[in-house]
């Protein structure tokens, strides 16, 4: 017979239930990420959860339902932080804010897994992956051009076209996000510190997008030395 006087001291017995849809939401974010929507299952969902797939019924009426919630609730506050840039300044301090904050979204050891997800699965699902483009791609996207156009009508930034800039950019971050992440076939590229990583992509960005290359770029002043 098991010793009952034992269950109070796992952790998983003593959540409340206004706790319950967090911690799944949080277990769905690793279960999403390491196999994909197709291949979750709500079972393993539980089971990291520490709740009975029953449980999971009372929150979320469907996996699909499961992964929006995940989503809304998980990715876009993180999002919605790059709202919080400031405006004014220099836009070269605008778009290093940026990058910081948009690396340490990936900063979780299962974001190359959800990236992968994001880019090799979702478009199975069209319903999903049109909510996600409007809810966290396009978002991000518009924060990251806004900041590209006021470098170009301020003189810093060279006449670049911004969806295009947005393209590049994004583009380096979510390749060294998965070059770096534990699935990456390079154990070299793993092993470099994130914050190298972020200084180069952060200096090559800069670089590419400076109206003078030859001359180099007064922070301070927003524009380059003459």
């Amino acid at each position: 017979m098991k010793d009952r006087t034992a269950l109070p001291t796992d952790s998983r017995w003593r959540r409340l239930p206004e706790e319950r849809p967090g911690q799944i939401l949080e277990a769905a974010v690793a279960v999403f990420a390491e196999h994909g929507i197709s291949a979750a299952k709500l079972e393993d969902i539980a089971a990291l959860a520490g709740v009975s797939k029953g449980t999971i019924y009372l929150y979320f009426s469907s996996k699909e339902e499961l992964f929006r919630e995940v989503v809304r609730l998980t990715v876009v506050p993180l999002i919605a932080q790059a709202d919080e840039i400031p405006t004014d300044g220099p836009a070269a301090d605008q778009l290093e804010r940026y990058l910081a904050h948009h690396w340490s979204c990936f900063s979780r050891d299962d974001s190359d897994g959800w990236l992968r997800l994001v880019l090799m699965e979702l478009h199975k699902f069209p319903d999903l992956a049109l909510f996600y483009r409007e809810e966290v791609i396009d978002r991000s996207n518009r924060v990251l051009g806004d900041i590209v156009r006021r470098g170009v009508t301020s003189g810093e930034f060279r006449n670049v076209d911004p969806q295009a800039a947005v393209s590049m950019i994004k583009a380096l971050i979510v390749m060294n996000v998965l070059w770096s992440g534990a699935r990456s076939p390079s154990p070299a590229y793993r092993a470099r510190p994130r914050e190298q990583t972020l200084r180069e992509i952060t200096e090559f960005v800069l670089h590419a997008l400076r109206a003078t290359n030859d001359a180099p770029l007064d922070r301070a002043a927003g524009a380059p030395h003459s």
